[in-house]
């Protein structure tokens, strides 16, 4: 009996110390071999895990991301480019492409996207700025706008320069904002497409996917990755952007000066595992979501809505711990015109009784001020109408005075 009760204590503790160490081994950050890393959650921005994520490196073909993310915002997908040098001359990865081909941006960017070709991205900055040097200062200006605060482009593609830099931090913001994107995210999940020459039909060129954790087939295969982008020149080693989602919940992490490519694709998925097994998304807000009711005149009250999807990441097991509400801005409608869905206040969301963010809201209902006699009586206070009365008395009696002194005259 001893014995057994011995054995079975063995077995206890040895239950619980696999349970403590499988917990803990959740929460351990992961090694990487990447110099720069940036784990952020997609709905929030938030860093939930970081090595060296604000400092520079060369990212190499991630750079393309932002290119991408420029043609689409400046250019229709049916306008037709003219290559405007050989791929030779560019150098780098190339499809081959020469002097004179004729191409579509829609070609031009899954050449771009799915082959990481260099003649494409320059064919794409000469189309849209003229030039290279000219393309470069508008991929800036796109960065600042999305808050990278340590990035400085010099080209389109990523070929090698020691004033082209950015953080993992940084390139993380921008493939956040490419997901935003449909046509974007479409092309980056194609796993191979074959571009056509307007000039030259008959000249093809197949480009395949480079993003292995999205292919089945693939050895790197990652079920909840969802995009992706690589790169690499001597100078900047291995850079990897890529984005994974988990029942509702979409991460992106960044990585940028890894020695060992293949190694790149298990981190990657390393990272992603800590950031779904230890972080969740609360939902505070939904876009459309109603979060108050708004007073426009004594008589009219309209809904006021959230703009947007409005989320708090919390540690796992603490979902149940996070409390918020909106204030929102006092301000004056009733003399002022707006339809349903129009940006009308801004609210501040509170979690935990601390300011979390600034939020537009929108109109539930739409509100046309009227200038009539009608709609002045009917919005009037009791006040009001007193004025008015006195008004109208003080009026007559001047006008009686003047008639009684022209008639003594």
């Amino acid at each position: 009996m001893k014995r057994i009760l011995k054995r079975i204590n063995i077995l206890f503790l040895f239950l619980f110390c696999f349970v403590y160490t499988t917990a803990q081994a959740e929460t351990t950050p992961p090694e990487i071999n990447a110099q720069g890393c940036a784990l952020l959650d997609a709905s929030t921005g938030q860093v939930l895990f970081g090595k060296n994520e604000e400092s520079t490196f060369e990212p190499a073909s991630t750079t393309k991301v932002m290119t991408a993310l420029i043609a689409l915002q400046k250019c229709k997908l049916d306008d037709e480019v003219t290559v405007q040098e050989d791929y030779l001359k560019v150098g780098g990865t190339g499809v081959g492409l020469l002097k004179g081909d004729v191409l579509t941006v829609r070609d031009l960017l899954y050449g771009l996207i799915l082959h990481s070709d260099n003649t494409c991205a320059n064919a794409l900055a000469d189309h849209i700025s003229g030039n290279v040097d000219e393309f470069a200062k508008l991929m800036n200006e796109k960065a600042k706008e999305l808050g990278a605060t340590h990035t400085n482009f010099k080209n389109p593609s990523g070929m090698p320069d020691p004033e082209h830099i950015t953080t993992a931090h940084d390139l993380a913001l921008f493939l956040r904002e490419a997901m935003n994107n449909k046509i974007y995210m479409e092309i980056s999940q194609t796993p191979s497409y074959t571009l056509t020459l307007k000039n030259a039909p008959t000249r093809t060129y197949p480009v395949n996917n480079k993003n292995y954790l999205i292919n089945k087939n693939s050895r790197y295969f990652y079920q909840f990755a969802i995009c992706g982008k690589d790169g690499y020149t001597t100078k900047s080693n291995h850079t990897y952007v890529a984005a994974a989602e988990k029942d509702g919940h979409v991460l992106v992490a960044a990585f940028l000066n890894a020695l060992d490519k293949d190694q790149n694709f298990h981190d990657m998925q390393s990272v992603f595992n800590y950031g779904f097994n230890n972080y969740s998304l609360v939902h505070l807000y939904k876009q459309g979501d109603e979060v108050s009711q708004y007073k426009i005149t004594n008589n009219l009250t309209i809904p006021v809505l959230s703009s947007k999807n409005i989320d708090y990441v919390v540690p796992k097991g603490k979902e149940n711990s996070v409390t918020s509400e909106m204030k929102i801005d006092d301000k004056d409608l009733s003399k002022e015109s707006f339809e349903k869905n129009d940006n009308i206040l801004k609210g501040t969301v509170l979690v935990n009784g601390k300011n979390y963010m600034t939020v537009d809201l929108q109109a539930g209902a739409s509100h046309h001020y009227d200038l009539s006699v009608k709609a002045l009586t009917e919005n009037a206070s009791p006040t009001v109408y007193i004025g008015s009365a006195a008004v109208i008395l003080a009026g007559l009696f001047g006008i009686k005075k003047l008639v009684d002194i022209k008639s003594k005259k």
